[in-house]
């Protein structure tokens, strides 16, 4: 036998062996393919979307990937199927993941299977006890690597990542470790921050929207500082409603200079230009003032249940992420707090902060990536640290940026020109024709978890 004809027997042989295997893995019900997966538990459940299946998992994952033997945690995950021969939207949360049926606008747009991971030391998927050196980027992605390396054998469709926020950014670090786990990734509104303190964000602070804007936002802040003690009394009765408990060192007036602080970053990050005209001036009541600030500040990150629950995404912001800087300067005259400062939300300060993990993964998505798209809002303050992305058709990346667009930009939000560009992006990763939606991801059956973190957290704890 010549050399070439054993490589030409090899070659088909390998290819038999896939073929075989392949078949085997959808031969079997998806819930008996799942439960032979090991470490991992299965339950199925009740009312799922129509043509779905809906399954609740737990998968046993080790703490640290690179000397397994150190102990595991389980990581929960919530699975929509529906088909074999679909595509996958893996789904990237970067915080806790809610057992629903809530469906992404990209799994809706491709008709897609959806798997929604829960991160590493969030909700139920905290190791015990707590070591904090593991909580890196690099041992997420390996989270999401092995996850894929289990589950994706199942299915004969392309797999797309998607995360938005701090999800969009997780989303990016494992395709910076495992590139080729997912055909392609849709990353909204990730930044991408330089170190702590990041001063990028204050000069787009300074300059978002109109000045008048800008002008009567920061005559509300200080408002709400000047009346110190009647929105700390405020505060007090709303905490007694809501049963929530703040024990951070600085008491109500820590409470109170870090929301009003946060308020301004906020009302651009959620909110919308046509939302100027309803901030309270100085003839507004206490109470006027206060409800604002309630729908605006993020309260509830300052309880005690709040700082429990994101303690893990500040801890992170201090070791690699980085984080922004606050604007504040026009209300230093009056703050007792330097908002700026994270020591309250962490109960270990991480020394030294890595300063190589951001600049590599810049990097990568820079120079190295394919198949990935970023979706911006014009107004969003995190828009100050987006990623560089060439527009760049041989690795079929694009950046797109929403007119006027905040903290939800998405897919659905796209001018039609770019919603066209963003399909062909899609339909050359996956091979399917994508169709319209409706936008508002809040009519479909709750909200996206990693754009409004605040929104579900207050259902959780009220």
């Amino acid at each position: 036998m010549s050399r070439m004809d054993h490589k030409i027997r090899t070659l088909i042989a390998v290819l038999f062996c896939c073929i075989l295997n392949t078949t085997q893995a959808n031969d079997q019900d998806i819930f008996a393919y799942l439960q032979a997966i090991p470490g991992m538990v299965v339950e199925e459940l009740d009312d799922p979307p129509e043509g779905y299946r809906y399954f609740l998992l737990n998968y046993e994952q080790p703490v640290n990937h690179l000397r397994p033997g150190l102990g595991t945690f389980n990581q929960r995950m919530v699975l929509l199927h529906r088909d074999a021969e679909a595509p996958t939207v893996l789904a990237t949360n970067g915080y806790y993941t809610s057992v629903s049926t809530y469906r992404y606008n990209l799994t809706r747009i491709l008709g897609a299977n959806q798997l929604k991971v829960e991160h590493r030391y969030f909700a139920e998927s905290r190791p015990e006890p707590l070591d904090w050196q593991y909580l890196t980027i690099r041992q997420a992605a390996a989270d999401h690597h092995r996850i894929v390396a289990a589950i994706r054998p199942f299915y004969q469709g392309k797999w797309v990542s998607r995360g938005s926020s701090k999800g969009g950014m997780t989303a990016l670090y494992h395709r910076r470790f495992y590139p080729n786990d997912v055909d392609g990734t849709v990353a909204n509104v990730a930044p991408l921050s330089f170190g702590r303190l990041d001063h990028r964000y204050v000069t787009f602070q300074n300059q978002v929207g109109e000045r008048s804007c800008r002008q009567a936002l920061k005559r509300y802040q200080r408002h709400l500082l000047e009346r110190r003690e009647s929105m700390k009394a405020l505060i007090s009765d709303y905490a007694k409603e809501q049963n929530w408990q703040f024990s951070v060192p600085g008491g109500l007036d820590q409470v109170l200079d870090y929301t009003v602080a946060e308020l301004y970053f906020q009302f651009y990050q959620y909110g919308s230009l046509d939302s100027c005209h309803e901030i309270p001036d100085g003839q507004a009541t206490d109470e006027a003032l206060f409800e604002f600030m309630k729908e605006w500040g993020p309260l509830s990150f300052m309880t005690d249940a709040g700082i429990k629950t994101f303690e893990p995404y500040f801890y992170q912001a201090i070791s690699q992420f980085g984080y922004p800087k606050l604007l504040t300067r026009h209300l230093k005259d009056l703050l007792l707090f330097d908002p700026n400062d994270y020591r309250v939300y962490v109960s270990e300060w991480p020394e030294p902060f890595d300063w190589h993990a951001m600049w590599d993964v810049a990097q990568w998505v820079a120079f190295n990536s394919r198949n990935v798209m970023l979706i911006y809002g014009e107004i969003d303050p995190w828009t100050a640290a987006a990623f560089f992305l060439p527009n760049s058709t041989y690795r079929s990346t694009h950046k797109f940026m929403v007119a006027k667009g905040n903290h939800g930009a998405n897919i659905t939000t796209l001018n039609s020109q770019d919603r066209r560009r963003a399909d062909q992006l899609l339909r050359r990763w996956t091979g399917v024709n994508p169709i319209e939606i409706e936008t508002l991801d809040e009519q479909n059956e709750g909200y996206d978890e990693d754009l409004y973190p605040y929104l579900t957290f207050n259902k959780h704890i009220k």
